[in-house]
């Protein structure tokens, strides 16, 4: 569902020392193990560029969003956000990543506490339930799709970064809680893609005619779909 594992808002820990799995260029640590005085200003002006980014992104969609809008809002030139991005594309998968990583965490302090299999499930499809109703993100998941597709010869390159970030957070996260479910990672692509169409696609068309899809009816015909995707012991 909703790069590498996690592309974190700061690369900073507390303290100003380094944060665990995060790597850093060449004179960024000091002796000391805490981060130098110029990488504490990198970390900042990455969060800052992730933070006008997200507002970029959730005001003019995807598509419209100009790199320069987001450099403006963070108070940054253009060149400081090539400087941590490479494209419009990376920014939105950093933002994706931290999202991602925040939502495998959620979804984690709710099923940790259970140990029967069929209170484990339901936790997990109330929790999808709740992400579909998230649908700035989902809108935004399918208009960075469109652009991939518009653009055939960065679609392979684009459609894997997503794939890693969507599915990478949530095998570090959660996988000592669900030992028995041993995914290749085609399947864990499968299952992922296949979760992201039916939330796409549900909050799409409830958006386009809430009248038909209504709450009620979503509620109790998408924990049946759910059932015939999410893998079960």
């Amino acid at each position: 569902m909703l790069l590498k594992s996690e592309m974190p808002q700061s690369r900073k820990g507390s303290r100003g020392k380094p944060e665990k799995g995060v790597p850093y260029r060449t004179g960024e640590i000091g002796s000391s193990g805490v981060l130098t005085t110029q990488a504490r200003r990198s970390a900042a002006t990455r969060s800052a560029l992730l933070a006008a980014a997200k507002t970029v992104f959730a005001r003019d969609g995807f598509d419209a969003a100009r790199i320069e809008d987001i450099a403006a809002a963070a108070g940054r030139t253009r060149g400081a956000f090539y400087a941590n991005f490479a494209s419009k594309a990376d920014v939105f998968l950093a933002l994706r990543g931290a999202a991602r990583l925040r939502s495998v965490r959620s979804l984690r302090e709710r099923v940790e506490g259970l140990t029967a299999e069929p209170a484990r499930y339901e936790a997990a499809v109330q929790f999808l339930m709740e992400e579909l109703c998230d649908t700035q993100a989902l809108l935004l998941q399918i208009e960075f799709k469109l652009f991939a597709l518009r653009h055939p010869k960065r679609l392979v390159e684009l459609a894997g970064q997503h794939l890693d970030v969507s599915t990478s957070v949530g095998r570090e996260e959660m996988q000592d809680l669900f030992p028995e479910k041993v995914l290749t990672v085609q399947q864990d692509h499968e299952i992922t893609l296949s979760l992201e169409a039916l939330l796409e696609g549900f909050a799409l068309n409830a958006l386009f005619d809430p009248s038909v899809l209504t709450e009620g009816y979503l509620k109790a015909l998408i924990p049946r779909l759910l059932g015939q995707i999410l893998p079960r012991v």
